[in-house]
C-alpha cells in the first residue's frame, strides 16, 4: 500500500503533505467542533489557506474579546464573512498575527 501511495504521489511536485497544527492559543479559543471544521477546510483544500488562516485569526480575536471559545457555527459565520468580503476584520484587531500561530508539519 505504501508503494501505491508513493507511485500515486510521483506525479506531484513533492511527496510530502503539509498539515496545519493549531497552536495552544488557537485551541484555547476554538471549541472542538470549530477546530474540526478548520481542519476539515484545511484537509479538503476547498478554501484558500490564507482565508482559513484569517478565519482562525479572527476567531481567536473574537474569543479573546469575549473571553470565551468560538463554536463551530460562529466559526462558519466568520468563514462566510471572509468569503463575502476579504477585508472583513473585527474593529481593534490587526491583520497580522498577534499571537503565535500554528505550525505546518510534513
Amino acid at each position: 500500500m505504501l508503494k501505491e501511495k508513493h507511485a500515486a504521489s510521483a506525479n506531484v511536485e513533492s511527496p510530502y503533505v503539509l498539515r496545519r497544527v493549531l497552536h495552544d492559543s488557537e485551541r484555547r479559543y476554538l471549541t472542538c467542533e470549530a477546530q474540526g471544521i478548520a481542519y476539515r477546510y484545511i484537509a479538503s483544500e476547498e478554501l484558500p489557506m490564507k482565508l482559513i488562516e484569517r478565519a482562525i485569526q479572527e476567531a481567536v480575536t473574537l474569543g479573546q474579546l469575549r473571553n470565551a471559545s468560538v463554536d463551530g457555527q460562529l466559526f462558519e459565520v466568520l468563514v462566510e464573512a471572509l468569503l463575502d468580503d476579504r477585508s472583513f476584520e473585527f474593529p481593534g484587531s490587526e491583520s497580522e498575527m498577534i499571537y503565535p500561530s500554528g505550525s505546518l508539519v510534513c
